[in-house]
């Protein structure tokens, strides 16, 4: 079992045992928290072979698309690598589902290593996850790249964001977005860099979520390098909670992943 991974039910229920949402969005997606609940989902990729690779909460599946390598993660023993190559296409895909199904909040974290960063035009972005409606990427630049890139469809204004801080080729580094309806944050390495105002709801639609790669015929943008513990949750965590995903180092491990913050051991 994982490390940060089976944390997860429960980042969820730090304050409420029953989370009652007040914003003044309406309920559009199936997988809003208004309607599930808090939930956060988390692929470790211990599988280490294969062609599939399973959320630790709720079994949501990804497949394995082209050659991707298990190779030595940041936490546990696995993690993929991605050659991110146009014409040779690579990434995971997690087939739509209704906890995917999120347009009012959201948190996007993962362990990254890029082999390099990216460089050149828009078409050159490192994609971490995407789903044709929420993304989290790694952007391109001459000399300021590095810095990460969200996108939520039709909130407002929508456009891309940018971090104020960036992340470092051949290192790992924790990367997170959360984003609350209004505002979206972004944190490196567990600390804060910057909040953007972003109103939402968002787009939703029934377009597979995808780690490591965008097939979108517009502009195929793929990782280049290794992803562990890639997490998607239907509300917006916290600085202390995002904090915590990185850091927790052991679990209690409960039937069906059902812990409490409280059983968690931190370091």
């Amino acid at each position: 079992m994982k490390v940060i991974g089976t944390i997860i039910a429960c980042l969820m229920v730090l304050s409420f045992a029953t989370f009652l949402c007040d914003d003044v969005f309406a309920a559009g997606g199936k997988g809003n928290v208004k309607q599930m609940g808090k939930q956060m989902y988390i692929w470790h990729f211990e599988e280490g072979s294969g062609k599939e690779t399973k959320d630790a909460t709720a079994g949501l599946v990804g497949e394995l698309v082209g050659d991707i390598k298990w190779v030595a993660g940041k936490t546990g023993n696995k993690a993929l690598e991605f050659a991110g190559k146009v014409g040779a296409a690579q990434y995971v895909k997690v087939a739509h589902s209704d906890e995917l199904d999120i347009d009012e909040q959201i948190t996007m974290a993962a362990w990254v290593y890029p082999n390099s960063l990216p460089t050149g035009g828009q078409e050159n972005k490192f994609t971490i996850m995407f789903k044709l409606t929420y993304y989290l990427q790694i952007e391109p630049g001459d000399g300021t790249e590095g810095h990460l890139a969200y996108y939520f469809y039709e909130a407002q204004p929508e456009q891309y964001y940018l971090s104020d801080a960036t992340v470092k080729a051949k290192e790992w580094s924790h990367v997170a977005l959360s984003w609350d309806g209004t505002k979206a944050t972004y944190y490196v390495n567990g600390q804060k860099s910057n909040t953007v105002n972003h109103k939402g709801p968002g787009k939703v639609n029934t377009e597979a979520v995808q780690f490591g790669g965008e097939n979108a015929a517009c502009c195929p943008r793929f990782f280049q390098g290794r992803l562990d513990d890639v997490v998607i949750a239907n509300y917006a965590l916290s600085e202390g909670e995002i904090t915590g995903l990185m850091k927790v180092v052991a679990v209690q491990p409960q039937s069906k992943l059902s812990i409490t913050w409280g059983e968690i051991k931190q370091p």
